[in-house]
């Protein structure tokens, strides 16, 4: 006899007592066949009493002369209601969103969840095929993941990283911010890191680029703190930290000649004006931005000025300058471009190197007084995200500089395709803004 007609027969009441054995046999060793049961004894129960309600006479219960039968009966039903009301409940709550798609740089996915650029996550699963994506936590931690990558968003404090790589950002607010992988997992203690996961073989990989994270191993409950260019290795048997990265990260240089990384920022040096000389509440002081627009009035530049005394230019492999976009909430990026360039200069003309507080369009450093450096494009579409230039002509601009100190102009150069003004403005970071750094040169040195 099947297991459905031996549950059939039981609620019927006519099982023997060797038919009786072999159903609890087989509920013992199967959980599917357990809630199986407890669904039909709760249904049986559940006609019985509709039966009862309408008739208003006493229940008539199925025949049994082993009591097991009946505290079986009573257990799973009681289980079975248990667990539908559970059931219910949970879907009747709605989905909590943990997290915002901040980015997505020519990305392709495979996903249930929404893919588009401010779309907001609940908990679930999301492979990237292609290009770069952020997700912004809503405890304020940023993952970039880097294709192919696949992994879970578990809550606002915890990713699960299945496959690929990705670089995890971390502020105050989100400290103890947890990444799982293959064989443990990392918790930051205030940090900028990165990890690689290879799903074929289950180990992971983990960079500090700043800060500090601990790597756990539950298996063995080994523990390991890591600082700033420290490196561990993960797999399900063991944790081992490493003064170089592993193998199996595929880096091209050893650790040896690695090159290193030196950071220059404004500290603070950094301005913007309009060229109708607003000030006051039209200059927001964590945001740096630029517009151009044919009426002119409302054209805005911005600048910013660097100390690179400390930096030397004889082991300086590269130089880079980086700046983050924010949203600037001010005007309609449809009434531009779909591609829009900026511009980067370098000023040559000592007596613009510096500025009064409050500067007027006139007085400010502008593209007439340095040298072209470079230019980036951005996405009207696209309002965050990172942006610079790396080029001969800003490692030249540096090389030559004599008194230790560069200052740049940033400048938009692409106008409006509808209207003449109400166009969006572009904004990035300065060094006042609370979620992102502001400009920084990056140089790579031996």
């Amino acid at each position: 006899m099947d297991s459905s007609e031996l549950i059939q027969q039981y609620l019927l009441g006519s099982l023997s007592d060797s038919q009786l054995n072999e159903l609890e046999h087989r509920l013992a060793s199967d959980a599917e066949l357990r809630k199986k049961f407890a669904i039909a004894a709760a249904t049986d129960a559940g006609l019985r009493d509709l039966a009862i309600q309408k008739s208003m006479e006493p229940p008539v219960v199925a025949a049994s002369s082993n009591h097991r039968s009946v505290w079986l009966v009573g257990w799973f039903a009681m289980a079975a209601s248990l667990l539908i009301a559970v059931l219910f409940t949970t879907r009747s709550q709605s989905p909590v969103t943990i997290a915002t798609l901040s980015t997505s740089e020519n990305a392709a996915w495979e996903s249930v969840l929404p893919t588009t650029v401010g779309s907001k996550l609940v908990a679930g699963n999301m492979k990237l095929m292609t290009g770069i994506a952020t997700v912004q936590f809503e405890s304020g931690a940023k993952v970039t993941f880097e294709a192919p990558a696949q992994f879970e968003l578990i809550d606002s404090m915890r990713v699960r990283m299945v496959d690929g790589a990705a670089v995890i950002d971390v502020p105050e607010s989100a400290h103890g911010f947890t990444v799982e992988t293959p064989g443990g997992f990392a918790v930051d203690h205030g940090t900028q890191f990165a990890v690689a996961v290879k799903e074929s073989t289950q180990t992971s990989d983990f960079e500090v680029l700043q800060g500090e994270i601990s790597v756990h191993h539950p298996a063995s409950g080994k523990e390991v703190h890591l600082f700033d260019e420290e490196f561990a290795s993960l797999s399900d048997r063991v944790l081992t930290t490493q003064t170089e990265p592993s193998p199996e990260q595929e880096y091209d240089q050893s650790d040896a000649d690695r090159p290193r990384m030196v950071r220059v920022g404004t500290e603070g040096r950094c301005d913007y004006v309009i060229r109708n000389n607003r000030r006051g509440k039209w200059i927001h002081p964590e945001m740096l931005m630029v517009k151009k627009a044919d009426s002119r009035k409302w054209d805005m530049r911005a600048f910013f000025s660097m100390d690179i005394n400390s930096v030397d230019f004889k082991a300086v492999r590269s130089a880079r300058l980086r700046l983050n976009q924010v949203p600037s909430g001010k005007g309609f990026a449809s009434r531009l471009p779909k591609l829009n360039s900026f511009a980067i200069y370098g000023v040559t003309n000592p007596s613009k190197e510096t500025w009064e507080n409050d500067p007027t369009w006139e007085d400010a450093p502008s593209i007439q007084d340095g040298i072209l450096l470079g230019r980036f494009e951005i996405p009207r579409s696209q309002q965050i995200g990172t942006f610079g230039i790396q080029s001969d002509a800003l490692l030249q601009f540096l090389q030559d500089d004599s008194d230790g100190r560069v200052t740049f102009v940033l400048v938009r150069e692409s106008g409006l395709v509808e209207g003449t003004d109400r166009g969006l403005v572009h904004a990035f970071a300065n060094d006042s803004h609370p979620e992102v750094s502001g400009p920084l040169l990056e140089f790579t040195v031996d």
